[in-house]
């Protein structure tokens, strides 16, 4: 029996020495030179959110109701006739006469400006946390910069306010030690806020979203 010319390079079903030309010099489908494929989802992925991250957003919320609730004892704290005594011996004190007319008047309006000062200190905090927050679940970084301007000119200035802390205990003993309790807790919350925001962790997942 003669050989089938059809098949040159030997028997049917056997192997041929070179495999698929389709593929010849790789390792499986879609790779080049032996090296696995490519894949697009394995280069510049962002990180996943560390927890640290999450405890920045927990901080930023308990920041912002210390803050809210230091602003509610504070209007409890403008008693009338408390700043009404306080202040006239305080124009005792530097020889000025004033009559109790006069002072009620200057009692009120102090009062009242008071008030509308601290209201609207209080509403623009609220949209400021709120837009760190939002900012910060959305792993913006300006909201982190933000933040950390906000957390640091709040510890300082509640700081200095701590050395008048003793006028709201004249007035009022256990308001005055809750609100020193809360101020201490606030610089505290600050301060670690910002350690937070620049740990390692927090820094490489902000550099992973750039």
């Amino acid at each position: 029996m003669t050989e089938n010319p059809q098949q040159p390079y030997g028997a049917p079903g056997q192997q041929q020495p070179y495999g698929n030309p389709a593929f010849a010099g790789q390792d499986q489908p879609g790779s080049k030179y032996g090296t696995s494929a490519y894949d697009s989802g394995a280069v510049g992925q962002p990180m996943a959110e560390p927890k640290k991250w999450g405890l920045l957003k927990t901080l930023t919320l308990v920041s912002f109701a210390a803050y809210v609730i230091s602003g509610i004892l504070g209007f409890f704290g403008l008693d009338e006739e408390t700043i009404r005594t306080q202040l006239q011996d305080q124009m005792e004190a530097q020889g000025q006469a004033v009559s109790g007319e006069q002072l009620d008047q200057i009692v009120s309006a102090g009062v009242v400006g008071g008030m509308a000062f601290a209201i609207g200190n209080l509403v623009v905090a609220v949209v400021l946390y709120l837009v760190v927050f939002f900012g910060l679940r959305k792993a913006k970084n300006w909201a982190r910069i933000l933040g950390t301007v906000l957390a640091a000119v709040g510890a300082l200035v509640t700081a200095y306010g701590l050395f008048g802390i003793g006028t709201m205990m004249d007035g009022n003993a256990a308001l005055g030690i809750v609100s020193l309790i809360l101020s201490i807790a606030y610089i505290v919350v600050n301060i670690v806020w910002i350690v937070i925001a620049f740990s390692k962790e927090n820094n490489a997942y902000v550099a992973s979203r750039a």
